[in-house]
């Protein structure tokens, strides 16, 4: 149960828009399809099934009236499309103006930041549960929107009339849930008469009594409807706590302005670092890249044959060239970067098909030097090599044998190369470390790529991703 002026305290009941709409920050992004529908509430009132509002859940599998974080992680199942979140969201169940309750689609959340040059993230400290919206509301909430698939846009009053999004096709109507992004560094949970987190100012501060800026979670509920042709929006309404007669349930509804949403950290400690530390601090999207962990490249440098007694431990860039033509690569100059990873560990709770989703891909920053696009590759090598002493005349052997091949063109943008299988046999045989080399397109074109240690960093990455469809 969600007391009013718990949720008045936290979000005042204002005019304007959502930044749903229009979000200008850098953000990720995960789609998680509904699961169920129960009436449970474990931020509201934990260890008592049956007893809250009927809310519709997304993303964890296993979320009910007990769930925590370490829940969450026990039983990470989940239905997003990025099998590393296994956070919990849930919203209130909606009745049409026609008396049929319905079920939504799918839930789209944005995780976005604003002014992170002056107000960079924290990432989200485990155990973390947030509320949104007023479940009493009466009026338009600057942090509730509504959208007709339809429609001119987002809008936060209600009255719209949604139609088909095309014709022969089916009403889609969506409520966005913007939750507070400012925490006070102390309570995770939230209770009645405290709230844990605030909303940041337009310009991205945060007030002294919740000090700790975290990414923006923005939730955005999708029904789709296709048994009927129109939806007039006034006409919703939104479940309410139940009446109740012992264990019997009296169902209550209220206005669309009683819209709201709960959220319970399920990210792995490692992709909430990633989020936030290796993308939306650094002002670059993550977009769906979250990975479950991953590791920087503990060394990383290059060697030519041009200077093979040089060493390139301390330069700023990675160089990649070699031409395999007249005469072959020993005929010409060969340079080649070396780069050695600590492998991160298989996720561990998970059933042997989800298991099977997760993937390692090397993440690298850069480009080819000049027009048009080729293809380079990632050559398996051994571990035994320092990066401030190795040269060309000294360097580990090469197996010239692929585990990976990257497709890339001349933008300078971050690059994925699946290496999964050869990460997989190196676990297998015991390894806890694993190194490349990366080779030329065999035609004599420059590569040049970040290193580790630049803002946009070497990583080896373990992701898992399923589809999730947006009906």
């Amino acid at each position: 149960m969600k007391t009013t002026t718990l949720l008045r305290t936290l979000i005042p009941v204002v005019t304007g828009l959502s930044a749903l709409s229009a979000w200008a920050g850098p953000q990720a992004d995960v789609v998680c399809s509904y699961h169920h529908t129960a009436g449970d509430d474990a931020i509201m009132m934990y260890g008592m099934p049956n007893h809250a509002m009927l809310h519709d859940f997304f993303g964890n599998t296993h979320t009910d009236a007990y769930s925590d974080y370490a829940r969450l992680r026990s039983q990470p199942e989940t239905t997003c499309n990025n099998k590393a979140d296994s956070s919990a969201w849930w919203a209130p169940t909606m009745k049409l103006p026609d008396g049929q309750i319905v079920k939504p689609a799918y839930q789209k959340t944005y995780y976005q930041s604003t002014n992170v040059d002056q107000y960079p993230l924290t990432p989200f400290p485990l155990g973390l549960e947030l509320l949104a919206g007023d479940h009493h509301g009466t009026g338009p909430n600057k942090r509730i929107t509504f959208l007709c698939g339809n429609g001119k846009g987002y809008t936060n009053t209600a009255g719209e009339v949604c139609g088909l999004r095309e014709k022969g096709d089916a009403v889609q109507f969506n409520i966005g849930i913007q939750f507070p992004n400012c925490w006070d560094g102390v309570n995770l949970k939230p209770v009645r008469g405290r709230m844990n987190a605030t909303y940041a100012s337009d310009a991205g501060a945060c007030p002294a009594a919740f000090p700790v800026k975290i990414p923006t979670v923005n939730m955005n509920v999708a029904w789709v409807l296709p048994q009927i042709t129109s939806l007039d929006t006034a006409k919703i309404e939104l479940s309410m706590d139940p009446v109740m007669n012992g264990e019997t349930r009296i169902e209550q509804w209220g206005s669309i302005y009683t819209a709201h949403g709960d959220f319970m950290n399920g990210w792995p400690v490692e992709s909430a670092q990633f989020m936030t530390e290796e993308c939306m601090n650094n002002n670059m999207d993550c977009g769906t890249n979250i990975p479950f962990s991953y590791t920087r490249a503990i060394a990383d440098t290059w060697v030519s044959s041009a200077e093979p007694q040089r060493n390139y431990g301390d330069d700023t860039t990675l160089q990649v060239q070699d031409d395999w033509r007249n005469g072959g690569r020993t005929a010409n100059t060969e340079i080649m970067s070396l780069v050695k990873f600590t492998i991160p560990p298989l996720p561990e709770g998970y059933s042997e098909a989800d298991a099977a989703l997760f993937k390692y891909k090397i993440r690298i920053y850069g480009g080819k030097n000049a027009e048009g696009a080729d293809q380079i590759f990632f050559y398996p090598t051994d571990t035994q090599w320092d990066e401030h002493q190795v040269t060309w005349n000294n360097r580990p052997a090469c197996n010239y044998r692929s585990d990976g091949i990257l497709y890339l063109d001349k933008q300078r943008v971050y690059r994925y190369v699946d290496v999964d299988s050869a990460v997989r046999a190196a676990l297998a045989a015991g390894k806890t470390e694993i190194a490349w080399y990366i080779g030329g397109d065999r035609q004599g074109n420059n590569y040049s790529f970040n290193p580790a240690g630049s803002k946009e960093n070497l990583l080896l990455m373990l992701v898992g991703y399923k589809t999730t469809p947006e009906i």
